[in-house]
């Protein structure tokens, strides 16, 4: 056995080489890097702009192409590890989609139909006609169907995503998802929302653990038990805001009033609600005003804190082979991203969509930490070419977005 030297002068013997490239290969890189965002608003605009032009000479046709031309861009600006996201959607995929979720509600609106013939023999209530029973049965059906819509249009995105020319996916069911976030968002609903980590947990763990980049699975490792106590905490103090919220509400409308000395009759009141004039209107806003401020002070920061603190739990526990993710974020960020975006859809009539799309990227490029790298040797394209359509049920019940 012959030793060699190595370049700081320590004599290697073939094992110690051997140990030593074998605790190189087992020891993962955990070199710390954020994704990187280079969009531009006005860019973002004009393709946003042209997209509601033809939206309006195609009467809504062209929204599958143009959201198309919103996705290639915003994914072709945002990169990891100095390699950019690629979106391979077609607006056709899409539209082929939405004409079949037409299809089965027409299909389901015929089947309505026969039940009031041949069941109810179209009297089944005295004020209760078809189209009442048509409404009820979509809203029952729909509750559901909007979570199996928002898997398979996650399902579809994935599928049509790629990353240094691999493909992403992701596995299970929608079906069994929606079936499975119903019954959690019933029964959260029935407990008063005590069990909301439970829900959040269990709905986050099928999105997560089922995405695949190529055939690297993703792991998720949390668990409800982990924020319960954060959550018994917020959930009280939740509790308390509202108790002075509404405490101070009414007593600044009755110092108000009472201040004010006035004091109305029955007959007075019904006709301050049935004939408003120019003076209540001023007063209602003020009071609404009030009651928004409030809330925003007591309630919202709360919620913001609580979502933040989940944000922080899931992408903390989420894992891609060996690499590691974490985040950051405040509850001032999750302010921004809750109540300011919201703000900006609504005082913006809808136009503000650019920029809510362009402020969310910027927050994940900032607040997003990944720690290590994705073994390219050992990574091989899907097998599963993923949905031939895309989103019709989340394009149904308008919550698709981008």
């Amino acid at each position: 056995m012959t030793n060699t030297t190595s370049p700081w002068g320590q004599a290697v013997t073939p094992s110690t080489a051997a140990a030593a490239m074998a605790a190189a290969t087992t020891e993962p890189d955990l070199t710390p890097s954020r994704p990187r965002y280079d969009g531009r608003l006005s860019e973002l605009y004009v393709i946003y702009m042209r997209h509601l032009v033809l939206m309006l000479l195609t009467l809504g046709w062209s929204r599958f192409w143009g959201r198309t031309r919103i996705r290639r861009y915003l994914w072709s600006h945002f990169a990891i590890l100095g390699d950019r996201f690629e979106y391979r959607g077609r607006g056709i995929e899409l539209m082929v989609g939405f004409v079949l979720a037409l299809l089965m509600l027409a299909g389901w609106g015929g089947l309505m139909y026969l039940v009031w013939i041949y069941v109810f023999h179209e009297r089944p209530f005295a004020s209760f006609g078809l189209f009442d029973i048509f409404s009820l049965s979509v809203a029952l059906i729909g509750f559901p169907l909007a979570f199996v819509g928002h898997y398979a249009g996650l399902r579809y995105r994935l599928s049509r995503t790629r990353w240094r020319g691999i493909r992403c996916g992701l596995a299970g069911s929608a079906w069994r998802y929606g079936a499975s976030a119903t019954f959690l968002t019933f029964a959260n609903a029935i407990c008063f929302q005590l069990l909301t980590p439970v829900v959040s947990v269990n709905l986050a763990r099928p999105r997560i653990a089922n995405t695949r980049f190529g055939s690297l699975p993703f792991v998720f490792g949390g668990s409800a038990g982990d924020i319960y106590g954060r959550y018994v905490g917020y959930y009280f103090l939740n509790v308390i805001a509202w108790l002075v919220a509404a405490g101070i509400f009414f007593a600044a409308i009755g110092g108000a009033v009472g201040g004010l000395g006035i004091s109305f009759t029955e007959e007075e009141l019904g006709e301050l609600f049935t004939r408003p004039s120019l003076r209540t209107i001023l007063v209602v806003a003020a009071i609404a005003i009030g009651v928004y401020i409030v809330f925003s002070l007591l309630i919202l920061s709360l919620r913001c804190w609580w979502q933040a603190y989940l944000f922080r739990y899931l992408v903390s526990h989420s894992r891609a082979g060996n690499v590691l993710f974490a985040t950051a974020i405040s509850t001032r960020q999750m302010w921004g991203f809750l109540v300011l975006n919201y703000l900006i859809i609504m005082l913006t009539l809808g136009l503000g969509w650019p920029w809510v799309m362009h402020r969310t990227l910027r927050l994940i490029a900032a607040e997003l930490w990944l720690y290590g790298a994705p073994d390219g040797a050992s990574i091989r394209q899907p097998t599963d070419l993923g949905p031939r359509y895309g989103e019709g049920l989340l394009d149904m019940f308008d919550v698709s977005g981008v």
